[in-house]
């Protein structure tokens, strides 16, 4: 498994300069918000409106200095980098996906189990409804990786695009090949389709399918949109078979430290973050959509019949996932909530 803080003790120096640095800036705590997204997307903008918040809050004095630093600037556009400097404190808040902190606790990405949600409204439900597999999984396993999870959002579904054809039933997909993230579920998924998984970063999708390395990703349409995937692939099927949460992570070492008001207050910021998020979302996939068919993308949408073949495809995934990952029992607690929220 993934786990950054097993850094050699040079990089544990480093970051152990880093922590001193960060921690004591011009009399106020140094905060640096780092994710791989664009400037223009909507983690970048409502972490804006969190930094604005937190600097001016009345009740904090100005103790905290935030600064968003988005495009990947911090990190290489590298996921796996982000998790390591916010583990280690270089930077103290990240945002990412669920689907890749399932790199770091496997079990999260039960929420990555294909066709199992039927949109974002019945995310939102599950995950208010604290199913206790779940809030052990995302919440409190996590913490192991000296990481504390401030906020999570919906975000829109992940859908397939490729630069060979239109993908409407199982035949389509057999034999093609897509990169899929760095997490051992995605790979399950792609090979019980019959397709040929590559993992790669976020950062080398563009270009992978550029050079044929791949013919195309999985990956919800507003980042795709932001990553200008389309541009190299322009068959888009939408087929909402993946659900996926904005994550917004802060080191555990700093949040420990916070004084409990302090605390209070970064989590109702987060929790605005959490609306901002998904309304943003909401408009970028909007505008998402309308620029990309007016650039020549191919959209299309399968049906709920279309969609049977490949449930079937991709049961043994959830069988595997149960007895290898997260257990039985609590593969079965997590459908329950998941069933009784739809």
């Amino acid at each position: 498994m993934f786990k950054a803080r097993n850094h050699l003790g040079s990089l544990l120096a480093l970051a152990t300069l880093a922590l001193a640095a960060t921690t004591a800036w011009g009399g106020t705590t140094k905060i640096q918000i780092s994710h791989t997204s664009s400037l223009e997307s909507p983690w970048n903008r409502a972490s804006i409106i969190f930094a604005d918040s937190i600097n001016k809050h009345p009740d904090l004095g100005g103790r905290y200095n935030v600064e968003v630093f988005g495009n990947g600037v911090l990190c290489q556009r590298n996921w796996k980098i982000m998790f390591e400097m916010t583990q280690a404190n270089d930077s103290q808040i990240g945002i990412e996906s669920a689907t890749t902190l399932g790199s770091l606790v496997p079990e999260i990405g039960a929420i990555n189990m294909p066709f199992l949600f039927n949109d974002t409204n019945h995310v939102s439900r599950f995950v208010a409804a604290k199913c206790p597999s779940w809030e052990t999984w995302f919440n409190r396993k996590i913490l192991d990786q000296n990481l504390v999870i401030l906020a999570a959002a919906p975000r829109p579904f992940r859908q397939i695009n490729n630069n060979q054809k239109l993908i409407k039933t199982p035949d389509d997909i057999r034999g093609m090949i897509f990169r899929v993230p760095s997490t051992p579920l995605f790979v399950k998924i792609f090979t019980a389709l019959g397709a040929k998984p590559v993992p790669l970063s976020s950062g080398e999708i563009y270009t992978a399918i550029q050079l044929g390395t791949v013919m195309g990703e999985d990956n919800s349409i507003t980042v795709q949109y932001d990553f200008k995937t389309h541009e190299v692939a322009k068959n888009f099927t939408i087929w909402n078979y993946i659900a996926d949460l904005s994550s917004f992570f802060i080191n555990k070492d700093v949040w420990d430290a916070m004084p409990a008001a302090d605390q209070k207050i970064f989590q109702a910021a987060a929790a605005t973050w959490t609306e901002n998020n998904a309304k943003f979302d909401q408009e970028q996939l909007k505008e998402a959509m309308e620029k990309m068919t007016a650039s020549g993308v191919a959209f299309y949408t399968m049906s709920a019949a279309e969609k049977e073949p490949f449930k079937k495809l991709v049961q043994p995934v959830y069988d595997d996932f149960a007895k290898t990952v997260v257990g039985e029992a609590a593969m079965k607690e997590y459908l329950e909530y998941v069933n009784k929220t739809r």
